[in-house]
């Protein structure tokens, strides 16, 4: 067993990273294969791997308190967006064509057939600088954020 995969199976077990981080991880060390993959890849692994392993965040949070004591809390795990934009692969052609006319109609201009799992993981790094706060002149406070 390599010292990397050592590495990433005792932060497992040691409750440091969880296990869809740790199959991540494996996934990338058996993706760089070769000598000449391993000796360019190996900087992003030696060490402590912790700012790597957190570099995507979880979660999309949803928070409101309301002045007259309504409370919303919800947690959105982001593998489900990650799933759900994997799901788009199913959709036939034509309905995709659909889709992205009624998207660009709305003002949002994206093409689902193009994504890549690269621009998943993008758009959810890019989901870990969001945060939205609303503070109302009635008390009301809204939060919305990743982490």
């Amino acid at each position: 067993m390599s010292e990397d995969r050592a590495r990433i199976l005792n932060m497992l077990a040691g409750g440091k990273i969880s296990a869809e981080e740790a199959e991540r991880l494996l996934d990338a060390l058996d993706a760089r294969g070769g000598d000449a993959g391993k000796a360019a890849a190996q900087p992003a692994i030696k060490g402590d791997p912790t700012p790597l392993l957190n570099a995507l965040p979880k979660y999309l949070y949803v928070k409101v308190d309301s002045e007259n004591g309504d409370k919303v809390d919800v947690k959105v795990p982001l593998a489900v967006v990650r799933s759900g934009l994997k799901l788009t692969s199913l959709i036939p052609p034509e309905a995709m064509d659909k889709i992205n006319q009624q998207m660009n109609d709305t003002g949002i201009s994206i093409d689902f057939s193009n994504l890549k799992p690269d621009d998943i993981d993008e758009l959810i790094q890019s989901l870990r600088e969001m945060e939205v706060n609303v503070d109302s002149k009635n008390g009301d406070k809204v939060r919305v954020y990743c982490e």
